[in-house]
């Protein structure tokens, strides 16, 4: 399973939480379906409604989930003296971007 994040508008006349299902705040404006791979390597996935905010934090989740098995992927092919400056370029290239 590739850590991913999904998000998507849905029908408020349908079964909707009155309350983000992530914070218990604020009301939910998006459907989302969440999901990475544990640290024993199981897959975890959550599903929901949820607020604009709690959105953005699923986000930087995802990011710090992928930043978490990028290093340990870079880790493994270091053990192994493999050149890892292959890898590294793309993710360099996203990080000058600026975005």
């Amino acid at each position: 399973m590739k850590p991913s994040v999904f998000f998507s508008a849905f029908e408020p006349l349908h079964e909707v939480p009155q309350v983000c299902d992530v914070c218990h705040l604020d009301p939910p404006v998006l459907s989302y379906e969440f999901g990475i791979v544990g640290e024993g390597g199981e897959a975890e996935e959550q599903k929901g409604f949820c607020c604009r905010w709690c959105a953005t934090d699923l986000l930087h989740q995802l990011e710090r989930a992928e930043a978490q098995r990028r290093a340990a992927e870079e880790a493994a092919l270091k053990v192994d003296e493999f050149d890892i400056v292959d890898f590294q370029e793309p993710e360099l290239a996203a990080a000058g971007s600026g975005r």
